[in-house]
């Protein structure tokens, strides 16, 4: 009753009675310690910092042990063993690529060292650069060229490196001859794989020609059409022109396909070239036992064929001998 009374007239209230141990939901909030400050020895240091006075040179700080800066104690050999192998091969390769392509060179320049001399006596202008007397300072206007045996002879400006196994060079300056187009194919010695894979198929396959070595001379004639393919500057280069061409042989001739072959590349021939397949195929007496003629007429044959043409077939051999072929049909076969 009395503390009843005193409720009424704001008596002091009881105390709450403390939280029950019982109650679970609030067991892990009911002891939580106190966070505990974190102090840096810098902060318990009395001694002034790097921080505090920027201009002050403090030690260097020796930067911890690691193998990561010590590659002998973090490899070793045995985790190179690809590249033991990888290095060596490209090393090969790359040495066998340089010497192919300077033994390529330098047989080219041995040819052109020893067959030029002979066309310089036959166009007037051999080369992509200066005439063989331009090139050895001459001034003399005699019909002396260069022969193979002459040190002073030098095949610079004579030959043009169009890929590692092919060269060209060019001659102009005769008589019915528009020009004269020289290609050399060698071997393919700066890459020795492709060069095995090609013989490989050849032997397995007819299909497939043998790497060869091989010299091709292309000579396109005016037949009668020097006006039209000479150019001329000014209108007396062009008086010029038509006074020198009066005093020259009409240079036109009938059209016809006519060819000596070896008789190992008639197949081959045929089945390349357009022109030749338009032909029969004869043997003449004139001829040795491994080359045909290849004709659409007897007459042209009787015209061509001649004594000095049969020994310059006989002297180039059967080794190196492949075809001569007079043609006014184009190689490839018309669409139309």
């Amino acid at each position: 009753m009395g503390d009843f009374i005193k409720g009424l007239f704001g008596g002091s209230k009881p105390a709450p009675s403390p939280a029950s141990h019982d109650d679970d939901d609030f067991e892990d909030f009911a002891s939580v310690p106190s966070p505990t400050p974190i102090y840096s020895s810098q902060s318990s240091s009395s001694a002034p910092t790097a921080a505090t006075f920027p201009d002050h040179e403090t030690a260097p700080t020796p930067l911890p042990y690691t193998k990561w800066y010590r590659v002998w104690e973090r490899a070793s050999p045995s985790d190179f063993k690809v590249e033991a192998f990888i290095i060596p091969f490209i090393i090969v390769l790359a040495a066998l690529h340089i010497w192919g392509r300077r033994k390529n060179r330098r047989k080219a320049n041995v040819w052109a060292v020893t067959h030029i001399p002979v066309l310089e006596k036959e166009f007037a202008s051999v080369g992509f650069g200066k005439t063989a007397k331009e090139r050895l300072g001459r001034t003399s206007t005699s019909e002396e060229v260069p022969g193979a045996g002459d040190r002073e002879f030098s095949a610079e400006g004579l030959l043009k490196e169009k890929t590692a196994q092919e060269y060209t060079t060019y001659a102009t300056g005769r008589a019915n001859v528009a020009h004269a187009d020289v290609r050399i194919r060698l071997f393919k010695r700066y890459n020795p794989l492709t060069l095995a894979l090609e013989s490989a198929a050849s032997f397995l396959f007819e299909s497939v020609r043998a790497p060869k070595e091989s010299m091709e001379i292309t000579l396109e004639t005016f037949d009668g059409k020097e006006k039209d393919l000479v150019p001329v500057k000014s209108k007396a280069e062009l008086d010029a022109k038509e006074s020198r061409f009066k005093g020259l042989q009409n240079s036109s001739y009938d059209a016809c396909v006519w060819a000596v072959v070896h008789k190992e590349q008639m197949k081959g021939l045929r089945d390349e070239r357009y022109d030749v397949s338009l032909t029969s195929t004869k043997d003449h007496k004139m001829l040795p036992v491994w080359a045909s003629v290849m004709s659409e007429s007897a007459e042209v044959t009787e015209a061509l064929l001649t004594k000095e043409l049969v020994e310059c077939i006989e002297k180039a051999g059967e080794d190196a001998f492949e075809y001569l072929i007079v043609t006014d049909q184009p190689i490839d076969k018309p669409l139309k």
